[in-house]
């Protein structure tokens, strides 16, 4: 499920207009009000009214569940979620809780987000964002990005910012591909040795010790 500001609504705090907003559940008080949480422009997951929304997408994977709270609430969510401390645990930054958005957050991008928001994602240089986009083109083995995430990658190699996770999942996921932009810039990083990392180079060596 995904929505999006109202033309109407008032301007939001860390909300933007017409930005597409995953929602993680649908809430509703004892009382009947109804809430979305989802991640806001701060990588914050907060409820808002239901009010403030218009929905552009309604899918619900087929794991979602209606969970009646003991204290007469509810909500529609990931059947992970289903458990009273669940968003406790999460905005205390507990392991299992963190582990599990996160798997849900990977599945809902992989089934929700349109190519053309990929290709922002990946511009706008979020690590968080790109971390979650490189995981699931790996596991697809999506080729449409091939490109840009060489065009995302290289320039941290030219700096010389060394190996972090996204580096290392670009690299992973360009090795999927038996393609000349990936060999031409294979070979680019082969021939930099001062920019040369063990894992990226053995990620490398294997990739064209298949061709």
């Amino acid at each position: 499920m995904r929505v999006c500001l109202k033309k109407d609504a008032e301007k939001q705090e860390n909300l933007s207009k017409f930005k597409k907003y995953i929602v993680y559940s649908l809430e509703t008080s004892k009382n009947g009000e109804k809430f979305y949480r989802i991640e806001n422009d701060a990588n914050q997951v907060v409820p808002y009214s239901i009010s403030l929304f218009e929905i552009v997408s309604d899918k619900v994977n087929s794991d979602w569940i209606i969970w009646d709270k003991p204290n007469n609430s509810s909500a529609l969510l990931p059947e992970q979620f289903a458990y009273l401390s669940f968003w406790e645990d999460y905005y205390n930054d507990e392991l299992e809780a963190l582990k599990k958005f996160n798997s849900v957050k990977e599945q809902l991008f992989q089934e929700e987000l349109e190519e053309n928001e990929v290709h922002e994602i990946i511009e706008m240089e979020n690590e968080d964002e790109i971390t979650f986009v490189l995981n699931f083109l790996f596991k697809l083995k999506d080729d449409r990005f091939i490109n840009q995430v060489i065009q995302y990658v290289k320039p941290k190699m030219e700096r010389n910012y060394g190996v972090d996770n996204t580096t290392l999942l670009a690299f992973q996921y360009l090795s999927l591909f038996n393609q000349s932009e990936v060999e031409d810039f294979f070979l680019y990083y082969l021939t930099n040795i001062e920019l040369g990392d063990d894992q990226l180079t053995s990620i490398v060596t294997e990739y064209f010790s298949k061709k």
